[in-house]
């Protein structure tokens, strides 16, 4: 070892107290591990060594409620023995041993698919240095890193290695490829079962699995492939149900479940499946109505949701298990093509704390309506919801957190310099601002998202704009302007729905006013001196900057307005509930209490609503109900 690149953990580098060094009783690495609570750690199943197990190794073995897939095929029974489990980023921590959690193994298949395992410590350990694991989506481009133990006395407390998400990999997409920033970082043996942390949230969102590397190849050195891999998160729970309360982050499918009987339109499915798959000829957004009563449409549509959601539901099948075991004429699923059939082990080929092996290539089907796993990275109904509640899902689905919890969704999204998700919202035009929201939409596509939106009228006017941002003649200059001031009307009719809004709160900023201005500048646009041209062509592409710019700032306006609006309602009935506790005592003490109650009432009820005083005032109302709760009644004394 000793490269620049690989970094000691106990220098300048961030300590993660729920980092775990596993260990056989005689003090060999083993791997390591995440804990997840106070006596749970994660981990690869193949870090832990082949034990006593039951006679029958096909024979699974008892299961808690909800702890693994009831649909996976029967694997063999987890290893009975011990490990020592230590949290090196804790001073002064001990091992302590760990064993296989009922349930709770999942090995290899052989499409190399699972190889998870969750232990349970002997001894329980402090419940906050466990890990904080949240549901985001694995983008291309994150940057991550992660602390192994490599079997060098040097390193015996860890090493950290830097790496960016390159994409879906493996087993029909269930890892994430990452790329090492150097090839010194390729994870090796000591690394299976390393939380993979987010640099910029800190969060963990997954756990090394494998590596390639092409130190064996005839290649020059710097043309050899050096990559590692891991399992995202929600890939884990999909294997390990149990393990979901340990995990932040709403999920990313919220369309509602099917059950796998449900009757589905084939057609419809394989679009889906095109098209969540980004196949040549796709576009990058789509709209399409589903009418109210098509259930079979409806169905179809969630069901190639969950099946692209890498968190499975539960009643969903395992997509891949039909197909674990390939046909006779083909190779198995971890074997390169060109190498012969071999007869497969009922049992996983054991390996020593096994990140190194080749990577599985792609998974194939027949069943050309199976969308890619992780091919949707965020589906919901957004009947009845506003912009900025959309915004705040994207938002958290991309990973971007507000500093100190202030400012909008929408505006870290406007900040951001891409969002490469793929989205689905069914009931666009159910929503609070059907056109609003449809803007909005186009703003993330400009910022690299992939989306369909599902629209349930077909007469709507948000689906006729929908349908116009979709066409591929929009880029055509007269198309380029009619959505320019498309734009600029949505922004005038936010603009009112802003005024309506920050007149109920303060403080609110101000409301920016720009239609008025826009329009007159598009209309000097139109009288170009060179239209077509290539001076006018770049000032056409700044100025549609310009209108995606305000709007993005008239949504994060009302967005904020929205929220104190929904603070000040929150104390509305925070202070009627105070008021009933007060209404059981004595007739001297509701009177004692009653002009506090006015105060607060009259703050909270005024336009605009100073929503600071207002909550100061309805803490004092509380604080003297709760002196006269905690006395006797009048005449009890």
């Amino acid at each position: 070892m000793g490269e620049e690149t690989e970094v000691p953990v106990n220098t300048e580098m961030r300590g993660e107290t729920w980092r775990v060094r596993i260990s056989t009783s005689g003090g060999d690495v083993l791997g390591a591990g995440i804990l997840l609570a106070a006596d749970a750690v994660l981990t690869c199943a193949h870090v832990i060594p082949a034990g006593p197990c039951d006679p029958d190794p096909r024979t699974p073995g008892p299961r808690a409620p909800g702890s693994r897939d009831p649909h996976a095929p029967a694997s063999p029974a987890a290893p009975a023995g011990e490990v020592l489990v230590e949290l090196v980023g804790v001073p002064g921590a001990r091992a302590v041993p760990a064993r296989v959690a009922d349930g709770c193994w999942v090995p290899e298949l052989e499409d190399s698919r699972g190889d998870v395992a969750l232990l349970t410590l002997a001894e329980p350990q402090d419940v906050r240095h466990a890990a904080p694991l949240h549901r985001v989506a694995p983008t291309r481009g994150r940057t991550v890193w992660m602390c192994g133990f490599p079997s060098t006395r040097e390193l015996k407390d860890g090493v950290w290695f830097r790496a960016t998400l390159a994409g879906p990999s493996g087993p029909r997409g269930e890892w994430v490829q990452m790329f090492p920033v150097t090839p010194e970082e390729t994870v090796r043996p000591g690394f299976s079962g390393a939380a993979v942390t987010d640099a910029e949230t800190h969060r963990v969102l997954g756990m090394v699995v494998s590596r390639y590397d092409d130190r064996s190849s005839a290649a020059p050195a710097d043309q050899r492939l050096h990559l590692s891999y891991m399992i995202p998160i929600e890939t884990v729970v999909r294997h390990l149900p149990v393990i979901a309360r340990y995990v932040s982050g709403e999920r990313g499918n919220g369309l509602p479940s099917v059950p796998r009987s449900a009757a589905r339109d084939r057609d419809f499915a394989r679009w889906l499946a095109r098209w969540f798959a980004g196949e040549e000829g796709t576009r990058r957004m789509e709209a399409i109505v589903i009418k109210k009563g098509e259930a079979v449409r409806s169905a179809t549509l969630s069901r190639a949701v969950a099946l692209a959601d890498r968190e499975l539901p539960a009643d969903a099948p395992d997509p891949a298990g039909a197909t674990a075991s390939p046909p006779p004429h083909l190779p198995p699923p971890h074997l390169p093509p060109h190498l012969p059939p071999q007869r497969p082990d009922p049992r996983p080929p054991p390996r020593a704390n096994g990140t190194s092996r080749r990577p599985p290539p792609p998974y194939e089907t027949e069943d050309d309506v199976l969308p890619p796993l992780g091919s949707v990275d965020l589906a919901l109904d957004v009947s009845g919801e506003t912009v900025a509640r959309v915004a705040e899902r994207v938002a958290d689905r991309l990973g971007l957190r507000a500093a100190d919890g202030e400012g909008s969704a929408v505006g870290r999204l406007g900040a951001a310099r891409s969002v490469p998700l793929t989205i689905v919202a069914e009931g666009v035009d159910y929503a609070v601002a059907p056109l609003a929201l449809v803007e909005f939409t186009g703003l993330l596509a400009a910022r690299g998202a992939r989306l369909l939106l599902v629209f349930r009228n077909p007469e709507s006017q948000s689906l006729e704009l929908a349908l116009r941002m979709a066409d591929p003649a929009k880029d055509d200059i007269a198309a380029r302007l009619d959505r320019v001031r498309e734009g600029i009307d949505n922004i005038a009719r936010r603009e009112r729905t802003a005024f309506e809004k920050t007149a109920l709160i303060a403080p609110v900023p101000p409301v920016p006013q720009r239609a008025a201005a826009l329009r007159l500048d598009l209309t000097a646009l139109r009288k170009h001196p060179e239209p077509g041209g290539g001076r006018f062509l770049t000032d056409l592409g700044a100025f549609e900057r310009t209108v995606q710019s305000a709007l993005m700032r008239i949504e994060e306006v009302i967005g904020l307005a929205e929220a104190r609006i929904a603070r000040r309602n929150e104390l509305r009935g925070r202070l009627e509930a105070f008021f009933a506790l007060l209404a059981a005592r004595s007739l001297e003490e509701e009177r004692a209490a009653a002009p506090l109650y006015r105060t607060a009432h009259n703050l909270l009820y005024q336009a605009p609503c100073e929503l600071t005083e207002a909550e100061r005032a309805v803490e004092r109302f509380a604080d003297a109900v709760r002196h006269h709760t905690h006395r006797p009644r009048g005449g009890d004394a």
